[in-house]
């Protein structure tokens, strides 16, 4: 039995910034909004074989496809991981607001 096919889009992150990266058929985009859905096979494959190219490599990290799920009429990422991602919130505290939550008197780590 041939597996279900599952839509994806093309992430990556900023090579310099570290910033999560969305490809929008046209170049990047900080917005998971502006992603590019694949929804067949063959549109999946040919965003792979953009990530593979030399030049993606080259200018992001770690390029890769991510399944994504429609829910309301609206794209999300399938997973956790990359649904933080596209929030772009951080999953700790850091900065002057992670010294508030230490409390008075707490040693940083």
């Amino acid at each position: 039995m041939a597996k279900r096919f599952n839509p994806v889009v093309l992430t990556a992150n900023a090579l310099e910034s570290g910033a999560p990266l969305w490809w929008t058929g046209a170049g990047w985009s900080e917005s998971f909004a502006d992603a590019r859905v694949a929804t067949t096979p063959e549109q999946a494959a040919t965003l792979q074989a953009l990530a593979d190219t030399p030049l993606m490599q080259a200018a992001t990290v770690g390029p890769c496809l991510v399944e994504v799920v429609e829910e309301d009429g609206a794209w999300r990422p399938a997973s956790r991981r990359e649904a933080i991602r596209a929030s772009r919130s951080p999953t700790f505290a850091y900065g002057p607001e992670a010294a508030s939550r230490r409390g008075p008197g707490a040693r940083a780590a």
